[in-house]
């Protein structure tokens, strides 16, 4: 596991991006999405389920109250652009363009300000087609989990009002919690290291419905 004394320091928002459901055609096919989400300069209501004016194309996936915000560090821009993919802050359809809060910085059930919100990490942004459609790169989804660029998301703990530029400022930590990049990291490993990978169901703040998926793979489904 990561060390747990790693912890943000000193991030912020560097954009705000949010987006409506439109009709889009990407690799020839057309859908409905709100993947290509716009940069605002204004300071944007953040409720229970979400920025105020952000909408998304597939609600079971993407929405709700534990995926309220969906975030990207910056950093991660600059090494795909090293690594020959040159895409700008909004390219993987984050709500908030994060520096300083990198996947092996931020751990599960992580409590932050951001504005007068307050929000807490709920588990990593697990990568699907519509980033391959968008970009007409259909191994980008799986690049961004081998090298654990994903992101991830949060739930709102208190509603409030956010824009590009605010802190996000670190506050609490539960107990033996585990880092984004680690549960990435495990998740992909799998049945290859059942010990870790047994480890995660008892994690704080790790996803119930992921820790039912582990116990069945386990065949320790009696534990539900």
């Amino acid at each position: 596991m990561e060390n747990p004394q790693l912890t943000v320091t000193d991030a912020a928002v560097v954009a705000l991006h949010t987006g409506a459901v439109r009709r889009q055609r990407w690799g020839g096919k057309a859908f409905d999405t709100a993947a290509d989400k716009e940069a605002r300069t204004d300071r944007v209501f953040l409720s229970a389920t979400g920025f105020i004016g952000d909408e998304q194309g597939d609600i079971p996936v993407h929405g709700g109250p534990e995926k309220a915000v969906c975030c990207y560090p910056h950093e991660n821009y600059d090494a795909w652009r090293r690594e020959g993919r040159d895409l700008g802050p909004g390219a993987f359809s984050e709500n908030l363009t994060l520096r300083g809060a990198t996947e092996d910085q931020v751990h599960l059930g992580d409590v932050y300000r951001v504005g007068t919100a307050v929000v807490q990490v709920t588990q990593p942004r697990t990568p699907c087609a519509t980033v391959s459609r968008r970009w007409q790169d259909a191994q980008l989804p799986r690049d961004m989990e081998d090298t654990g660029r994903t992101g991830f998301y949060l739930r709102v703990l208190r509603e409030g009002h956010v824009a590009a530029g605010d802190m996000f400022e670190f506050t609490s930590r539960p107990s033996d919690a585990v880092s984004v990049s680690d549960v990435v990291r495990i998740m992909n490993a799998g049945m290859a290291d059942p010990d870790a990978y047994r480890a995660l169901t008892r994690a704080p703040e790790f996803p119930q419905r992921w820790r039912r998926q582990i116990l069945r793979r386990l065949g320790e489904d009696t534990l539900l």
